[in-house]
């Protein structure tokens, strides 16, 4: 009966059991999400997680799609289908090796970024369109950086700029333990960049209250990683 499959559509489920299909983008997939899912896990044992990675036009294809129940993205999203709910704003720095000749300068201008070599992400990641954007906002287009190389992972790209191939901007988050370690150093813009990281689903979909738990537990981890 239709009637009945509609309503279906609209009910949750008691249960915090069942599967949840996951998208992040990378970035997120590898920084964010272990310590989060994994404080889920313990607290709903019943509940599988399924995770799909990809950059984040990926993922919000696999949103649209109904691929995956819940997106984890960089970026901003425009689909109006979509609940879109802030997580936080992360900062994104200037990414060298420490003996860089940018490396004395205490903070790097838009202008600089053009005069040395650039690693960047691939078309479609969230970080790479924030980035254009910040270009544009600056009187610059991507196509003045000097790419020369582009990767379609953090980790890849960090042992690239260890390597001196290149400078980068990244996500500071992504590069924590490298500048703790020496092996990279980190400026901030000037002006400063940041980028939302944000939780997307579909909007009037029939889910399981376990994504709503999930979603519970990711508002609590984005209020923790937020200064007050």
């Amino acid at each position: 009966d239709k009637r009945i499959a509609a309503l279906e559509d609209i009910m949750l489920t008691d249960e915090v059991s069942g599967v949840l299909l996951v998208g992040a983008s990378t970035t997120v997939a590898e920084y964010l999400l272990p310590n989060l899912l994994g404080r889920f896990k313990r607290e709903y044992p019943d509940v599988q997680i399924r995770l799909k990675v990809s950059n984040s036009e990926g993922i919000i294809n696999l949103v649209e799609n109904n691929l995956v129940d819940l997106g984890f993205i960089e970026g901003r999203v425009d689909n109006t289908g979509f609940s879109v709910q802030p997580c936080h704003d992360e900062e994104l720095v200037v990414v060298m090796p420490p003996g860089h000749p940018l490396a004395e300068l205490r903070v790097v201008t838009p202008e600089v970024l053009s005069r040395y070599p650039w690693i960047c992400r691939e078309e479609g990641s969230g970080t790479r369109e924030v980035i254009a954007s910040y270009l544009a906002a600056n009187d610059m287009h991507y196509a003045d950086l000097n790419v020369v190389m582009e990767l379609g992972s953090p980790e890849a790209i960090k042992g690239a700029v260890e390597a001196d191939m290149g400078i980068s901007i990244m996500p500071m988050a992504t590069i924590s333990k490298e500048v703790k370690l020496g092996t990279l150093k980190a400026l901030p813009l000037n002006p400063s960049l940041t980028h939302p990281l944000s939780f997307i689903y579909k909007k009037q979909k029939f889910h399981l209250r376990a994504l709503d738990e999930l979603l519970t537990f990711a508002y609590q981890y984005c209020r923790e990683r937020t200064p007050a």
